[in-house]
């Protein structure tokens, strides 16, 4: 009877860890359509919560001094830079909040840990978005302004792959923040729960950046005829992505091996 008892409880406590993990993953999912709603009809005025901290954080930064433009955003005309709701950094945002809940869906179990998780979430994933965002903003200037384009690196060219190298990089940079952060939140929540292997490999934020730049934007393409370079454009963001992604693998394998010779 015991032995029953015993089976009947630990069947419960799985069915219940599934049902929170799933209703936490559907709340992490509408948040997300929520804000790439939002975004898809917003206009310059309505994104004042994020255009206003990366106008002063570019002021900062790169010193310059955008101001309002009512239906534009933040502009510098004498520098070129235009903060406008297409430089808004909500995409990084998205992906980087949808990174971090599913790091949580992985590590925890309980309700109430997985909600407070996603509001942690999506507070380090605006932080993270303004951080990235600013850094972006300023290197595509100084980029445009430099002096090394030609026939085959073109202006474009160079700012898509910047682009890709620094929200993929941060987006990396943000994941290997937030595991020493997971693990204190579990170990002291949940310190019996051990989180999934998929969800510490080091291949995940390259994978979770491709399906939000590429697949995504893919798939709205099915629906409305893409513009004339969708394919190239694909193209050279995993290009670029993969060109990252590996070779900070390889860097950290030889620093490893490096760090693991000089301790013999």
């Amino acid at each position: 009877m015991d032995i029953t008892t015993n089976t009947n409880q630990v069947e419960m406590a799985a069915v219940h860890e599934r049902l929170n993990r799933l209703l936490a993953a559907a709340a992490a999912v509408l948040i997300m359509l929520v804000l790439k709603r939002h975004y898809s009809l917003a206009l310059a005025e309505d994104l004042l919560w994020i255009l206003a901290p990366t106008a002063r954080l570019t002021a900062w930064a790169g010193g310059v001094q955008p101001v309002w433009e009512a239906g534009v955003g933040y502009v510098d005309f004498g520098r070129g830079i235009v903060i406008a709701p297409a430089c808004a950094g909500i995409n990084f945002m998205i992906m980087a909040f949808g990174l971090a809940a599913l790091l949580g869906l992985g590590r925890l179990r309980r309700l109430a840990g997985l909600l407070a998780w996603l509001v942690f979430s999506f507070a380090a994933a605006y932080l993270a978005a303004l951080g990235v965002n600013t850094l972006r903003i300023v290197l595509s200037t100084a980029l445009y302004r430099a002096d090394i384009y030609s026939a085959w690196l073109t202006p474009d060219a160079l700012h898509r792959v910047a682009g890709v190298w620094i929200y993929l990089g941060g987006l990396g940079l943000f994941f290997k923040g937030l595991q020493p952060i997971m693990n204190r939140f579990a170990n002291r929540f949940e310190p019996e729960c051990r989180s999934f292997d998929v969800i510490r490999s080091p291949w995940l934020p390259l994978g979770w950046y491709l399906l939000g730049a590429v697949g995504v934007p893919a798939v709205n393409r099915l629906f409305k005829a893409p513009p004339s370079d969708f394919g190239i454009h694909c193209l050279m963001v995993v290009a670029a992505a993969m060109v990252l992604w590996g070779g900070g693998l390889l860097v950290n394998v030889h620093i490893a091996r490096y760090i693991a010779t000089g301790m013999r």
